[in-house]
């Protein structure tokens, strides 16, 4: 459609349909997939010791912060290391902070370590995901 076409009466209408058409197609998929299905879940956005990082010192602890609501009594905190073998695991909840966990972190020699964290958000999903870090040698 071009400018004068935009311009005429006639025009004019039929760009008003488009708009209307694309407008109730928007408002379907936002129905649909909603603002809610995308903060259902409390997805991992900050860790500490945080992926891939290197770290003169071992933690002490691991702590975890989610984009929503997490359940302590449901969730889980592990220290692996690379070949699967459990190190450690546990979480506790942050009073004040219901998005956060952490976990007391076993004595770590120089390697690499992967946490797992398995959280059942407030809203009921489960959530799972790991990430590694690495102490390095002194």
């Amino acid at each position: 459609m071009t400018n004068a076409d935009k311009t005429s009466p006639m025009g004019a209408r039929r760009q008003a349909g488009v708009n209307f058409v694309a407008g109730c197609a928007f408002a379907i998929v936002l129905s649909v997939a909603g603002p809610t299905s995308a903060l259902a879940h409390s997805f991992l956005v900050d860790a500490t010791p945080s992926s891939k990082e290197h770290v003169a010192a071992p933690p002490k602890t691991i702590k975890l912060k989610f984009g929503g609501g997490v359940e302590p009594p449901y969730s889980k905190i592990t220290v692996e290391t690379p070949d699967g073998k459990v190190l450690g695991e546990g979480n506790t909840g942050v009073p004040g902070k219901p998005r956060e966990l952490t976990a007391n972190a076993p004595d770590l020699a120089p390697g690499k370590y992967i946490v797992r964290y398995r959280v059942l958000s407030s809203d009921g999903h489960i959530v799972e995901g790991n990430y590694e870090f690495t102490v390095d040698a002194k």
